[in-house]
C-alpha cells in the first residue's frame, strides 16, 4: 500500500494546484494585468505558494520515477522556499490588517487575522517535522502532504464560494471538514495497515485547533494576542 500511495499522491497535489488556481481566479488571476487593489505582498505570496505546490508535484513525480538523488537535491531548496512561504503569509496578514482597519472595526480586523497568523505556526511545524523525519519515508510523505492540504484550504474555500455558490458561513466549516476528513480517513487506513497514526493525527489536531481559533476570533484572548502582534510586528 505504501508504494502505491507514493505513486498516487501526485494526483492529490495536481488536484490541489487546480482547485487553488480556480479558487483564486476571481480575486487574483482575473485582475491581470493591473491587479488593482493588490500589493507586492500578495504577488510574492502567490508566487511562493505556487512554487511550493509545484515542488510537491515535482518531488512526487521524481519518487515515482525512482529519481531519488534528484529528489534529495531539489528537497534541499525547500529550506529556502518554505521560510519564504512563511514570510509571505506574514506579509499578506500584515497587508490585510492595514486594508481592513480602514473599512471595518478594529475587532473585526483582528478577528480576520485568524485566517493567516495560525497558518504560519502550523505550516512551519509540519515542514519541520517532515524534514526531521526525512529518513522515515512514511512520516516524511505524510507531513509534507499535509503542507499541501494546508495550502489547499484558502483556495478550496474560495472555490466553494465562487464556483459552488455556497455562503461563507457554510463554505468555511465545509472546507475544514473536507481537509481534516482526508486526514481522518488516511489516519484510519494507517491504523488498519498497522502504521503509525501520529503524522495524520498531528494534521487532524491542527485542523481542529484552527477551526476552534476561527470560531473564537472575537474572544478576549485572540483579540489580545492579535492586537499585540499588530502593535509590535505590523
Amino acid at each position: 500500500m505504501e508504494k502505491s500511495l507514493q505513486n498516487r499522491v501526485v494526483y492529490l497535489f495536481v488536484g490541489i494546484f487546480i482547485i487553488t488556481t480556480l479558487g483564486f481566479y476571481p480575486t487574483y488571476l482575473s485582475k491581470f494585468p493591473s491587479f488593482e487593489g493588490l500589493t507586492t505582498a500578495h504577488h510574492f505570496h502567490a508566487f511562493i505558494a505556487s512554487l511550493w505546490i509545484i515542488m510537491l508535484i515535482t518531488q512526487s513525480f521524481l519518487i515515482r520515477a525512482k529519481q531519488y538523488r534528484l529528489h534529495r537535491l531539489i528537497g534541499k531548496s525547500s529550506y529556502v522556499v518554505m521560510p519564504l512561504l512563511l514570510i509571505s503569509l506574514f506579509l499578506v496578514s500584515r497587508a490585510g490588517y492595514y486594508r481592513n482597519i480602514k473599512v471595518i472595526s478594529e475587532a473585526d480586523t483582528l478577528a480576520a487575522l485568524t485566517n493567516g497568523l495560525p497558518d504560519i505556526l502550523f505550516l512551519g511545524t509540519l515542514f519541520t517535522l517532515g524534514m526531521v523525519y526525512r529518513k522515515n519515508p512514511s512520516w516524511h510523505l505524510r507531513f509534507l502532504t499535509s503542507t499541501g492540504l494546508m495550502i489547499l484550504g484558502p483556495g478550496l474555500g474560495r472555490f466553494l464560494i465562487v464556483f459552488c455558490g455556497l455562503p461563507f458561513m457554510i463554505a468555511i466549516p465545509l472546507l475544514t471538514f473536507l481537509t481534516t476528513g482526508v486526514a481522518l480517513i488516511w489516519m484510519i487506513l494507517d491504523i488498519r495497515q498497522k502504521k503509525s497514526a501520529i503524522p495524520m493525527a498531528v494534521f487532524l489536531g491542527m485542523g481542529i485547533i484552527a477551526f476552534a481559533i476561527g470560531a473564537s476570533n472575537h474572544s478576549a484572548w485572540w483579540q489580545g494576542f492579535a492586537g499585540w502582534v499588530a502593535a509590535h510586528w505590523f
